[in-house]
């Protein structure tokens, strides 16, 4: 296996993010105890703030550096890095200054409650250096070094564990403020320590080159200008979307006649059912994200027939992760809620949004398809089309069917986006065709599995769970989706 090679990039990043989810899994669970679901519902709302600033500031810069680093040679890749960074850097420290001396305000009027304005304070500090750091994470990722992006992530979450139990050990936070701001102070401390990390990697990686730059400071300017203005747009209208439905969960369900602490059941919906279902999605994470350099790069090289080949690789492993995750969420719902929150009812919420799974999946590998192709102003189009949904369907329906309105909506926004994202990458891959093949194979292989597992006497919990996943890579092995997964033909 090459150093280079996408299957070698695609098990750094996957191994990283299997890590720092696990290490997030215990994270939420001991912030959930320590800081309370009221508070995790107040943090929840305060997320997608961050979320929008990095889609301005970052999010389209670091996909632009990824692409084109691996499209350029090494010494014009450099000049587009350093341009990359002044340009992150202006916007986040702008963002950053308002943020500090607007805090109340922001606090008051885009998350609608001034408990969180110190919060929003405290974590308007990271913004340059998580800006910085996720440029240069781009960088390495375009020149398929995956190695140091995986490092800085794992530090990261570990500065976050640590520091949150620190804090909130010694200083004991008994207000809803002070919690939210301790679970801040956490994540700014991760933000800033893994920028240093991810500086000192790029400082001691730099190797000397004698090839010269042929690309000017105005043709960096132009070429990372043209594709990330479009791409930050379309994600910072997703993020400010976004924010704007996760502001309304609670708000609506406290119209909601049965609902009585709508902060609290936001913050068991947003807080602990959805990074369950997210949690799994991490390994696809790690092979989208590789694919859009290595596609880039095949694209480049007139190698179309690579090209499909990792396409459809994604899809069979999009196809199988989330017909998996899908059917074990929904057969042990209640106990996997069980074991990890100590809270059986949220189990009922777990099995209604498993069902999703499929639909989210592939949703992450479709939109890494069509970065890949440059399809960025369709990614915007479909992901405001989506978000609209979601929001319209929260307003109207939420405070007469609670919270099942955010399920609903999810299935259509998410199906309303996938949809023409297939249409779109069947112009350039024979991508229909794969998608209806992989998700019939694996969703047979789901069932059979789970419907094996039940009839499967004498056994406890974890060695029903155990069984029927067992059972199911077995389908997948004897279908052969495992041998399309990994690329190892079976004799």
């Amino acid at each position: 296996m090459r150093k280079n090679s996408f299957a070698f990039g695609c098990f750094i990043l996957m191994s990283a993010n299997i890590i720092t989810r696990f290490m997030g899994f215990f994270y939420r669970i001991y912030m959930s105890k320590a800081i309370g679901a009221q508070t995790m519902g107040l943090y929840q709302l305060i997320m997608p703030l961050y979320m929008l600033c990095y889609s301005i500031t970052a999010s389209g810069i670091t996909t632009t550096v990824s692409k084109l680093a691996a499209e350029e040679t090494k010494a014009n890749s450099r000049v587009i890095l350093k341009t990359a960074l002044s340009i992150t850097l202006s916007l986040s420290i702008v963002i950053s200054l308002f943020m500090y001396f607007n805090s109340y305000n922001t606090a008051l009027y885009f998350i609608k409650d001034i408990r969180g304005a110190e919060a929003i304070k405290i974590l308007s500090i990271c913004l340059p250096f998580m800006a910085a750091g996720s440029c240069i994470k781009g960088y390495f990722l375009g020149k398929q070094n995956n190695i140091f992006p995986a490092m800085s992530q794992i530090f990261e979450q570990a500065v976050r564990m640590v520091s949150l139990m620190a804090i909130t050990t010694t200083f004991a936070p008994r207000t809803i403020e002070s919690a939210c701001s301790s679970a801040i102070v956490s994540v700014v401390l991760g933000e800033i320590l893994s920028f240093l990390l991810t500086f000192a990697f790029l400082f001691f990686s730099s190797e000397k080159t004698n090839q010269k730059s042929n690309i000017s400071a105005f043709g960096a300017y132009k070429k990372i200008l043209s594709m990330a203005v479009p791409l930050s747009a379309s994600r910072a209208a997703a993020s400010f979307l976004s924010a704007v439905e996760n502001i309304l969960i609670p708000l609506r369900l406290n119209m909601y006649p049965k609902s009585s602490d709508a902060l609290s059941q936001y913050g068991h919906l947003s807080g602990m059912v959805m990074p369950l279902l997210h949690f799994p999605s991490s390994m696809l994470m790690a092979v989208s994200t590789n694919m859009v350099p290595a596609i880039s790069k095949q694209r480049a090289s007139k190698n179309n027939l690579h090209a499909q080949k990792t396409v459809n690789r994604s899809i069979s492993f999009t196809a199988a992760s989330s017909c998996g995750t899908a059917i074990f969420f929904y057969v042990f719902s209640k106990d996997i809620c069980t074991i990890i929150y100590s809270m059986p009812q949220l189990g009922d919420m777990l099995r209604a949004l498993s069902l999703l799974c499929p639909l989210m999946y592939i949703q992450i590998t479709l939109n890494a398809i069509l970065n890949s192709v440059g399809k960025h102003f369709q990614l915007f189009i479909t992901g405001i089309i989506s978000s609209l949904i979601s929001i319209i369907t929260i307003y109207i329906f939420m405070p007469y069917i609670g919270i099942n309105a955010y399920i609903y909506g999810a299935f259509v926004s998410t199906l309303a986006a996938a949809i023409p994202a297939v249409a779109i990458s069947q112009k350039y891959f024979k991508i229909k065709r794969a998608i209806l093949k992989y998700y019939v194979i694996c969703g047979i292989c789901a069932l059979f599995s789970a419907t094996v597992s039940k009839y499967i006497p004498y056994i406890n919990l974890y060695e029903r769970m155990a069984f029927m996943l067992f059972v199911y890579c077995l389908g997948l092995l004897f279908t052969g989706i495992m041998s399309e997964i990994t690329g190892i033909k079976r004799h």
